[in-house]
């Protein structure tokens, strides 16, 4: 009874480790994508839109957040 036991643990050992190394592999090219993205000496003029299949380039756009003046108040209370 213990073989067996044995046998079916190591049977869902080797069998989980293969599952974890296929999706790491399958999952590599974008891995390394997103490494050379994050450690590129150049800052990037172009975002990359990813919608499952369809990979295209779209000029990334700059949003400006414009801060509001702060309001310099002559008379303040003391707590």
């Amino acid at each position: 009874m213990t073989i067996i036991a044995s046998l079916l643990f190591l049977t869902a050992l080797v069998a989980s480790i293969g599952v974890i190394i296929l999706s790491i592999r399958s999952a590599m090219p974008r891995i390394q994508e997103v490494i050379d993205m994050e450690f590129a000496p150049a800052m990037q003029r172009e975002r990359r839109i990813i919608l499952g299949d369809m990979r295209r380039l779209a000029p990334a756009t700059i949003i400006a957040f414009p801060n509001a003046p702060r309001v310099q108040n002559d008379k303040r209370l003391a707590a």
